[in-house]
């Protein structure tokens, strides 16, 4: 680089010191940085110490003229590496010296041990940011290890020839018949053969009608009454009440009313299941009564039913067939006068209960 003078610039002796010392600083931190840049990897970074306290800035001087560049001088021989000291305390920042001559570059010397790493002081106030370092160069690429000999294959080994053939044997001897074997299963039927042609009998003569049976129930009627009087004093002959309908589906073959001392039932032509219950208050017998009016009713011995032990449920069923004349019966004591009794524990229920089914 070709160097100039300013003519109209006096170079006074002062400032001749202070542009000395700054080339000098400045070739010790280019130095650095390419002593750095040629090290080995750097190891762990220790912590940051305290930021020093900025210096105060020092006057501005008169720009001086541009000293020439000296020559190049002898590269001395690389000095060891000397261990690295303990990181002192960061003193305060002092004025930036001038910049001195750029040295030759000295050979990298070994890295030293790191010192031991200082205390942290107490943080100071920011100071002015230096300027950037030159960037180290790259490190070069460790050479990629050799790869091992592979092991050789052995030879594979030559197939053998093959035998003669040995000579075929004499034949044995036949052996012995083996036993019967299992009957198999029967085979599949044949075929059913054509049906023969012939023609049709005689139609035969129709049988006799048989007897009607009875059909299912065509009718039915209940009646109740809960009330024990007048059912609490019942003579032989004198018919319980038992008028509350409950149901009646054929009112005009079934008609209750009242008769021989209570309620009297007027059957029309049919057959008929009577069933009577109650409970009486005393040992007694029970049955019904019938005739062509309520002023001449007998006793039907058939149906009486009864119980020696007092507060006994009775429970009787009867069937009567009714010719074209209608016909009346009750239901009355057969021997001693009887009185109806509360059904078990339902208290205040004097229950006696007649149903009639019509079947035919």
């Amino acid at each position: 680089m070709k160097l100039t003078s300013k003519p109209n610039l006096a170079f006074k002796p002062k400032w001749r010191a202070t542009f000395l010392a700054l080339g000098v600083a400045t070739l010790l931190t280019a130095t650095a940085s390419v002593v750095q840049a040629q090290t080995g990897p750097t190891g762990p970074t220790g912590p940051t110490g305290p930021t020093g306290e900025i210096g105060t800035k020092g006057p501005k001087g008169d720009p001086g003229r541009t000293g020439a560049t000296g020559p190049q001088g002898i590269k001395g021989d690389t000095g060891v590496a000397g261990a690295n000291g303990a990181t002192g305390a960061t003193g305060f920042q002092g004025a930036t010296g001038p910049q001195g001559i750029k040295g030759d570059q000295g050979i990298a010397g070994t890295n030293g041990t790191n010192g031991a790493t200082g205390s942290q002081g107490t943080a100071g106030t920011n100071g002015a940011t230096g300027p950037t370092g030159t960037a180290g160069t790259n490190g070069t690429n460790g050479a990629t290890g050799n790869q091992g000999i592979a092991g050789a294959t052995g030879p594979t080994g030559a197939a053998g020839t093959n035998g003669a053939t040995g000579a075929t044997g004499t034949a044995g001897t036949n052996g012995t018949n083996g036993a019967t074997g299992a009957t198999g299963n029967q085979g599949v039927a044949g075929a059913t053969g054509a049906t023969g042609v012939g023609t049709t009998g005689a139609t035969g003569a129709t049988g006799a009608t048989g007897a009607t049976g009875i059909s299912a129930i065509t009718g039915a009627a209940e009646f109740i009454r809960t009330v024990q009087t007048p059912n609490d004093s019942v003579p032989p002959g004198t018919a319980f009440t038992v008028d509350t309908q409950v149901f009646n589906n054929i009112p005009t073959e079934i008609v209750a009313s009242a008769g021989a001392g209570g309620t009297v039932f007027t059957l029309a032509q049919g057959v008929y299941v009577i069933d009577y219950e109650m409970s009486l208050g005393s040992a007694g017998s029970i049955g019904i009564y019938s005739g062509p009016g309520a002023g001449t009713l007998v006793l039907d011995t058939n149906t009486i039913s009864g119980s020696a032990t007092s507060t006994t449920w009775i429970h009787g069923r009867a069937i009567i067939a009714v010719g074209s004349t209608p016909q009346v019966f009750a239901i009355s004591p057969v021997v001693g006068t009887a009185f109806v009794a509360p059904a078990g524990t339902a208290v205040g229920f004097y229950m006696i209960r007649l149903t009639i089914l019509k079947i035919s």
